[in-house]
């Protein structure tokens, strides 16, 4: 069978060669639990006041020294809704075994931004944006506004050294069940993401791209791109984020090109921090529609590892259709463990 990321397995090799016996193996427990009171009122639909989980987990992480500056790396994260006791579905956010050496880290298995090789998308889009109070629950923009994929199952990841401020990241994955018989020439997706970070400047450009036999369907991209940069003068951090989904024409209503936009900035003084973010994405179903959005959110710092959150956020949803507009006010607490 062909391999299907030569180039990965390629770097893989490198970190095969012999090694002396471990020396050490570090294994870590960590976690966050983060929980809103939110009132969320939809178009004419009515409201409703509701204590929402915003994505907590629990994971296990791990590291051995395999000598001559190579390491085994390996986790598995949990899902959990804090606020029933529930797992989420599928029960692991990630789980991955990984080789780190002097040409980066490779991992295997399913894959997010904790891993070691981060997310080529959406890793980008964390380092360069603020998130208004988590991105989860009423405040969630990294998937639905930006569609910088994050989680995927059976995928390979790779992140190079960094050399100058710049990095490459790069994931290639087979998406569905691989015990399938067609799998193998079944849909695959590709992302890469070149980095760059040094003083007060970070700037990205990620690239995806799905295929699929018999061509994609109506929520596969053929390719995306995306493009951000962010300054960090102190106490104001300013930033930017422009991008492109293209798609297969689904029919004469829908887009072939979606365009989006995010610009905000972070104000910090203290304990004290404040994020404004304003965006737009073309809608796909409706070549009239736009989804425009804005934030605010104000946090407190308790501690390094508690924090106050408060937010107001509004979702236009799709500019074309009357009284669907999301508006969500919400006040919480985040603490990292």
């Amino acid at each position: 069978m062909r391999p299907p990321f030569p180039f990965a397995l390629a770097a893989s090799g490198l970190f095969l060669s012999a090694a002396p016996p471990a020396r050490a193996q570090d294994l870590q427990a960590y976690g966050q639990v983060r929980l809103s009171i939110n009132h969320v009122k939809t178009g004419n639909a009515g409201s409703v006041t509701e204590e929402r989980d915003n994505a907590s987990r629990l994971g296990f992480r791990g590291k051995e020294d395999l000598g001559d500056g190579m390491a085994a790396l390996f986790g598995v994260e949990m899902g959990l809704d804090a606020d029933t006791g529930a797992a989420t579905t599928p029960a692991y956010r990630n789980s991955y075994v990984a080789l780190r050496g002097s040409a980066g880290t490779v991992a295997l298995g399913r894959l997010d931004s904790a891993n070691p090789t981060g997310s080529p998308l959406y890793s980008q889009v964390t380092r360069i944006t603020s998130f208004a109070a988590n991105d989860a629950g009423a405040t969630a923009i990294g998937t639905s506004i930006l569609n910088a994929r994050n989680r995927t199952s059976n995928a390979v990841g790779y992140q190079s050294p960094t050399w100058g401020g710049v990095n490459l990241r790069a994931r290639y994955y087979l998406r569905g069940d691989t015990r399938t018989p067609d799998q193998e020439n079944g849909a695959k997706s590709l992302d890469l993401g070149l980095n760059y970070a040094d003083g007060p400047w970070s700037a990205g450009i990620g690239y995806g791209r799905d295929t699929r036999p018999g061509g994609l369907l109506a929520n596969e991209f053929s390719s995306k791109w995306q493009v951000a940069v962010r300054y960090d003068f102190g106490a104001i951090e300013p930033y930017v984020l422009l991008g492109r989904d293209a798609y297969a024409k689904a029919s004469a209503s829908a887009r072939t090109d979606v365009d989006y936009w995010l610009v905000g900035s972070r104000f910090s003084a203290g304990p004290h921090a404040l994020v404004v973010n304003v965006m737009q994405r073309d809608v796909q179903a409706s070549v009239r529609g736009l989804r425009k959005r804005q934030q605010v959110a104000y946090t407190y710092a308790l501690s390094k590892r508690t924090e106050l959150q408060a937010f107001i956020d509004r979702d236009g949803i799709d500019s074309s259709r009357s009284n669907v507009a999301v508006r969500a006010v919400g006040a919480g607490v985040r603490h990292d463990f």
